[in-house]
């Protein structure tokens, strides 16, 4: 018999299911990317932004459905990686919003909270293109809408017409955008969304229940003795909740099993607070915040031996933040390579985030950059398009002042650096920076990661490809001849400065040869090179 009202407990299983069958068919998703550069990665971001929402519903203990749809929100803006994740993050979120109250949903509020789920969506996007993810969950939301009107109540009768919906719209995707047309494909978001869909009928007809199984075994369940050594455990207190003054952490080992996890985490809660003992009889971490470091390390002794002790004092520790917290701005960049980020370092970038193509950073690796940067103000460069909703995301969920500076390649981000005056507030820089940034020529050469039709060129696997700010204009033989062809094209008498990163597939020779080779042309220009060691990208390259 259908569903026709659904508890927390069934939404997390549904969760779950669909993570894990998206997971599973994330590579047909990235492979629908259009653009044949290597950055086909919307299956990969969506799959690892529902996966975050998933495990934080695990972690919910509670069966109410408002509290593990707060607990999904929460994990998926979080997690979201990309444009596909932070969309598909904010569907989540506007769906948990209609439910907060609501112990069980039956199909009613299902429909209306779908509906408000691609309210949310849409509102997250400064200019909505229809074609994409937008339109086929919307299309899932009048499909699920229509069959409600119609008599259905069941969850999986209106999952059914959701799903019928949003696959008749992902068909007609390539008739909204010509370039889905040239290419042949369907939108890549979509499929993603239509398979979310398909993962939750699934588990409502109890084909993928044991998702949620899985996704408990790939939790940091700590069952190595390696992994219960290098553990982490994150202190972030304010002076004013520190009540006890010393972050007292160890690790206890007994080869014979002797030691009770129990009961030494009983008598460690009456020292102190922040209590954590994981592991097992024969090696396990403790954690704790205590006035008396000294009695926690003495009670463990006779069960065993003692590794790894680190005590800290963490008024002293929060005192010397607190004094270093003279800069007035807060610089935040994402890069790849370890020359780019050396260069980012060196132009007073304060923390580095990896990423970049293939490999976009979660709101959550910005919300911990942001929160561990001691300044007042913060000044975010994505250096990406597909990274910036991400951090638009991150700074709405902090309590600092953020600005983000749209950056779309590592040049802009360099050229909006070099624009920053510490003497200006956080405001004026961002707007400088900006500017900066739009002055800023990027040339970029990379290579084609499967045969593609695109914008009427033909692209064969592995050829080299050419592009200016972010669009591709040429095909060539080799690297060298890419770069030949794009500054001929693209450098003018006014331009004064060609400065050029190779990557980590490019040697010093080549790119000095290379160099030589261009100034030999273009006398009245300035060529700089300079190793960024950035992966899948041959050269980097910055026209001012």
């Amino acid at each position: 018999m259908d569903n026709e009202r659904i508890d927390g407990l069934l939404w997390e299983q549904m969760i779950s299911a669909a993570s894990q069958y998206l997971e599973s068919r994330k590579s047909i998703v990235d492979a629908l990317n259009v653009f044949p550069v290597p950055d086909g990665d919307t299956g990969t971001n969506m799959s690892l932004t529902l996966q975050a929402a998933a495990k934080a519903m695990i972690r919910e203990a509670s069966q109410h459905f408002g509290v593990k749809a707060e607990a999904m929100a929460q994990g998926a803006l979080l997690g979201a990686r990309g444009n596909s994740g932070v969309i598909t993050s904010q569907i989540l979120s506007g769906f948990a919003s209609t439910c907060r109250t609501m112990e069980t949903i039956d199909g009613d509020i299902f429909c209306a909270a779908l509906q408000k789920g691609v309210e949310a969506a849409y509102q997250a996007v400064m200019k909505p293109v229809e074609g994409t993810i937008l339109t086929v969950s919307k299309a899932a939301a009048q499909g699920a809408q229509a069959a409600l009107e119609t008599g259905e109540k069941g969850i999986e009768a209106l999952l059914e017409a959701a799903r019928a919906s949003a696959l008749t719209t992902l068909e007609l995707t390539p008739t909204m955008l010509p370039i889905l047309k040239q290419a042949g494909v369907v939108d890549a978001g979509g499929q993603g969304f239509l398979f979310i869909l398909e993962g939750f009928l699934a588990c409502l007809r109890g084909d993928v229940l044991e998702a949620a199984g899985d996704l408990r075994a790939a939790s940091p369940i700590l069952a190595t003795e390696a992994s219960i050594e290098d553990m982490v455990v994150e202190d972030n207190l304010e002076p004013g909740e520190i009540q006890f003054a010393y972050c007292t952490e160890f690790v206890v080992k007994d080869k014979d099993g002797g030691i009770d996890l129990n009961k030494v985490r009983d008598y460690l809660s009456t020292l102190g607070d922040c209590v954590l003992v994981v592991g097992t009889p024969s090696i396990c971490k403790v954690h704790v915040h205590t006035n008396t470091p000294g009695k926690a390390l003495e009670f463990v002794t006779p069960m065993g031996t003692l590794h790894k002790m680190k005590i800290d004092n963490m008024r002293e520790e929060y005192e010397k933040k607190s004094k270093q917290e003279s800069k007035k701005i807060g610089l935040i960049s994402v890069a790849c390579g370890p020359g780019i980020e050396e260069i980012l370092k060196s132009l007073g970038v304060h923390k580095i985030i990896t990423g970049g193509q293939t490999m976009n950073p979660s709101t959550q690796d910005f919300v911990e950059a942001i929160k561990n940067l001691p300044a007042r103000e913060i000044i975010i460069l994505p250096n990406n398009s597909n990274i910036i909703m991400a951090a638009n995301q991150a700074a709405k969920v902090t309590d600092r002042i953020v600005h983000i500076v749209p950056t779309k390649t590592i040049p802009q981000g360099i050229g909006a650096l070099l624009a920053f005056n510490e003497e200006e507030t956080g405001a004026e820089n961002a707007r400088r920076m900006e500017a900066a940034a739009q002055q800023i020529i990027t040339i970029e050469v990379t290579y084609a990661v499967r045969d593609a039709n695109y914008e009427d060129q033909q692209i064969t696997k592995g050829e080299t490809l050419g592009l200016v700010n972010g669009k591709l204009v040429l095909t060539a033989e080799n690297p060298r001849s890419a770069v030949d062809q794009l500054i001929q094209a693209q450098l003018n008498e006014d331009h004064e400065l060609v400065t050029i990163y190779y990557g980590e597939d490019v040697t010093k020779e080549e790119a000095d040869a290379l160099a030589e080779h261009l100034s030999g042309i273009y006398d009245w220009v300035d060529f700089e090179v300079h190793s960024g060691g950035q992966p899948l990208y041959f050269y980097l390259i910055s026209i001012e």
